[in-house]
């Protein structure tokens, strides 16, 4: 049993069982050590004058902010070099900052930063961490990254397939619109409403529903020489960020 053990750990430290248990993935072993063949290999522990750099994989929305990770560093005995870090395979719209990293002497990790611009693609994506030493074989750890698409609504104007909100002429009406909200969803959003019969006025013109809130009230008026008829009125609703929301909103003008 303890031999057994001793040897999980032995191929643990050299990279060839990840460690994904502790939320860290460890890359392949590098530094001079990894193609001497009179380094010393432990049984236990990180070969001598080897590193191997760790990562986790990271989850980001495409809304613009910010999220942390880190890169750590596993040295063996006799390896004190700086370790420059990069990065490859991200997708577009995605962003490292910085671009470039540097595990220095004596540095357990360091940090970065992952954002997701809004022309991002959601996903998931491989994409690799390449620690570079000063000298001896690179190491190379896969890390994936969950692009998650912008938390997003949903309109519920009055009219709708089934039937029509309206007004006669010469009248005035209140009619709310409805607002349905992803969870992570805070943005205010204002509505806007075209194709409007001739004659017909609503107000505010650009209601806002702000963020707490679930719906906009409007006063509907019609003049009394607004002409009658059937319409499909189309209503916008316009984030703060991101895209907007277009429903169709049938609407009648009946005769006094």
């Amino acid at each position: 049993m303890k031999r057994a053990i001793a040897m999980f750990l032995s191929l643990s430290s050299a990279g060839l069982i990840g460690l994904s248990g502790c939320g860290k993935k460890e890359g392949t072993t590098g530094g001079p050590g990894a193609t001497d063949p009179n380094a010393k290999k432990p049984m236990v522990g990180q070969q001598e004058n080897t590193f191997n750099i760790t990562g986790s994989n990271t989850t980001v929305s495409v809304d613009g902010k910010p999220v942390e990770s880190s890169i750590g560093i596993e040295r063996g005995k006799g390896f004190d070099q700086d370790v420059s870090v990069e990065f490859s395979d991200l997708p577009g719209g995605v962003k490292v900052e910085p671009s470039k990293l540097t595990l220095a002497k004596g540095a357990k990790e360091i940090k970065y930063s992952v954002t997701a611009a809004a022309d991002a693609t959601a996903g998931e994506y491989p994409f690799k961490a390449t620690g570079k030493p000063t000298s001896g074989p690179e190491s190379v750890v896969n890390l994936k990254l969950n692009v998650k698409p912008r938390a997003t609504f949903s309109l519920d104007p009055p009219g709708n397939a089934v039937w029509s909100a309206g007004v006669k002429q010469g009248e005035t009406k209140n009619y709310t619109v409805a607002i349905g909200r992803d969870s992570e969803f805070k943005d205010d959003v204002t509505v806007k409403f075209d194709n409007l019969p001739k004659g017909v006025t609503i107000e505010p013109a650009s209601p806002v529903i702000k963020n707490g809130e679930s719906e906009a009230k409007v006063v509907v008026k019609a003049a009394p020489d607004a002409v009658v008829g059937d319409y499909k009125l189309k209503v916008t609703g316009h984030p703060s960020k991101g895209a907007d929301v277009t429903r169709e909103m049938g609407f009648k003008v009946s005769a006094k």
